[in-house]
């Protein structure tokens, strides 16, 4: 990861007291940074290198390496050896805290309006709409990728210049993590797009989950707005006190999306909020998923004052910086690539879409889903039981996990001969079988979690043409 310093921070003095360290020189190095990189290979001249530590390795160990590569500064929370050179030290207890600390320095230094966005899925979805939709009302900053996690969501706002909007995704693994972004974040909207089994195997129960989402709240005021699924239980959030609103096709949102039609070609539908609609809004994925990108982006729409065609050729332009669903041509098949990402609640809405989708004969290709825990077993398991009532006619698993799925989609009721099962390594054992079975022009789904790089399965698809 690595991000260039807007001006006001690339001074090593203002840097270094934003980080709470007693900058060290180390010979005469430049008075200036120009950006700040967490690993080597991305590194530039003129750098500081985060030397992060973890349960294997310490970032002291690569400190060479970055001086070698250019770097003029290194973050660290150790005492380094005695190094050749012409760098700053600028030594700190905790680097995920010191990053954070310079992020809310640049967080008050700016007079933007901040939009968080947080949720088990579609996070980077909505911050694409959002930033779109924005660009109609004015400049617009955004965290790039999926930069949003407790080191790369400050180091997204700390490479921000100066704009009218800033919209950043907000990603946490662990209980506590949260409360301390948001509040340095302190966003006039925080969205909250769903909560579900994402990550659950870091906390206690599904409980604790939600309450760790829902303090994407803590650091707004009561004027400001949170944004919020209708799917999410109203007694749930009553230590909620910035303003709630709701999202959603049921009656008691607050923006409720009517006349939905769903299709091969997306889905269309109408948003109301008091007495104003807005008509026609499409998003290119049909079903569940589709429907929360035209709930939000509506919402956001209205929220910040844009017209109702502002709002659809916002969520048009959108579309196109989608990694949501993938639609490729492989070997005579429709592929949909979703291998961006996966939870158990992701994977019911991709096979839901792919239903929409298909042309006639549909086959899935499921991986492992991360950070589950205890509940990885049943919660695969019952994912190969949604895939057996989801009307596909060929199911493929792969990874760690395959076996769980596929006994999943057997007790589902699937036959067992279009139930395959394949260990991790297995791509080219996938891949001939997927030939055999599946007949051409059908429409196949791939999707896990990304670390389990089913994407793999997919280029080995390709070099089969």
């Amino acid at each position: 990861m690595r991000i260039s310093l807007t001006t006001p921070m690339q001074e090593v003095g203002t840097l270094s007291a934003a980080l709470g360290s007693i900058p060290v020189a180390i010979g005469t190095p430049p008075v200036k940074i120009s950006g700040i990189a967490t690993h080597t290979k991305e590194l530039q001249a003129g750098d500081l290198f985060v030397a992060l530590s973890g349960a294997r390795y310490s970032g002291n160990d690569f400190v060479a390496e970055a001086l070698s590569r250019g770097a003029v500064a290194v973050l660290t929370e150790q005492e380094l050896p005695p190094l050749g050179g012409n760098y700053w030290v600028l030594r700190v207890k905790n680097i995920e805290r010191a990053l954070l600390l310079a992020a809310g320095m640049r967080r008050r230094l700016t007079k933007a309006r901040v939009v968080a966005v947080s949720g088990s899925t579609g996070k980077t979805t909505v911050k694409e709409i959002i930033a779109s939709l924005l660009l109609k009302a004015g400049t617009v900053r955004k965290s790039e990728g999926n930069f949003n996690s407790t080191v790369g969501m400050p180091l997204s706002l700390l490479q921000m210049e100066d704009a009218d909007y800033f919209v950043l995704e907000v990603g946490i693994n662990h209980a506590g993590e949260m409360e301390p972004l948001a509040k340095m974040l302190a966003p006039e909207l925080a969205v909250l797009t769903n909560v579900g089994s994402a990550h659950i195997g870091h906390f206690a129960d599904a409980k604790e989950l939600l309450q760790e989402k829902l303090k994407l709240s803590v650091g707004q005021r009561g004027e400001d707005i949170f944004l919020l699924a209708d799917s999410i239980p109203h007694d749930a959030c009553l230590g909620v006190h910035s303003r709630m609103m709701r999202v959603g096709a049921g009656e008691g949102a607050d923006f409720q999306l009517k006349n939905i039609i769903n299709g091969k070609k997306g889905v269309c539908a109408d948003l109301w909020h008091g007495e104003r609609s807005i008509t026609g809004l499409k998003w290119h994925i049909p079903g569940s998923i589709g429907m929360s990108c035209l709930a939000i982006g509506g919402a956001v729409g209205i929220l910040f004052g844009l017209s109702d065609e502002a709002v659809r050729s916002g969520l048009l332009q959108a579309a196109q910086h989608s990694p949501r669903m993938k639609m490729l041509q492989i070997a005579g098949m429709h592929v949909i690539d979703d291998t961006y990402n996966a939870s158990p609640e992701a994977m019911v809405t991709a096979l839901e879409t792919l239903a929409y989708l298909s042309k006639g004969a549909c086959a899935a290709v499921l991986g492992d889903m991360g950070e589950l825990g205890m509940l990885a077993d049943t919660l695969h398991d019952a994912v190969g039981e949604c895939a057996a009532h989801s009307g596909i006619s060929e199911l493929f698993t792969y990874g760690n996990y395959s076996e769980v799925m596929a006994k999943g989609a057997l007790r589902g009721g699937m036959p067992p001969q279009r139930v395959h099962a394949f260990p991790f390594g297995g791509e080219q054992e996938l891949v001939a079988e997927l030939l055999r079975v599946v007949p051409r022009g059908a429409t196949v789904l791939f999707k896990a979690s990304r670390k389990t790089a089913l994407e793999r399965v997919i280029e080995a698809l390709g070099r089969e043409l």
